[in-house]
C-alpha cells in the first residue's frame, strides 16, 4: 500500500516578474514509510489553473510538477492529488500525511510570489 508522505510547494516570478512558475514536489511512501520508486503521480491543477500534470518518483520517492506561465492576476493554484500507481501496490489516499501541515494531504495550494 502506497500513499503521499508529503506535498511542497514552491512559486518563481518568470518572465521579467510578468508570470510566475507554481512547482510542487510530493513524496510517496509504502505503508513502512519507505520512500516508493516508480510510482506514477497523477494530478489537476483547479483555482486559477487547469489542465493535469503527473510524475514519476525517483529512489527518494520524490517528483516534482510544474504549472508554468501563469499571470500575475492569479493568486494561487491549487494541486489536486488523482491517484498513485505502481504494478503490484495499491493507493491509499486514507493513509496520506504530511508532516509540515503545509496542505490538507490530497491536495496543495501554492500562491503567488
Amino acid at each position: 500500500v502506497m500513499h503521499v508522505g508529503d506535498l511542497d510547494g514552491a512559486k518563481a516570478s518568470t518572465n521579467g516578474g510578468r508570470r510566475w512558475q507554481a512547482t510542487v514536489t510530493i513524496t510517496v511512501h509504502d505503508a513502512g514509510h519507505t520512500p516508493v520508486s516508480g510510482a506514477t503521480v497523477s494530478s489537476r491543477w483547479t483555482n486559477g489553473a487547469t489542465g493535469t500534470s503527473s510524475c514519476v518518483t525517483n529512489a527518494a520517492g520524490q517528483c516534482s510538477v510544474v504549472k508554468s506561465n501563469l499571470r500575475t492576476n492569479v493568486s494561487s493554484v491549487r494541486l489536486n492529488i488523482t491517484n498513485v500507481t505502481k504494478a503490484g501496490s495499491t493507493y491509499s489516499a486514507a493513509a496520506n500525511h504530511d508532516p509540515d501541515g503545509d496542505s490538507n494531504l490530497t491536495y496543495i495550494i501554492v500562491t503567488r510570489p
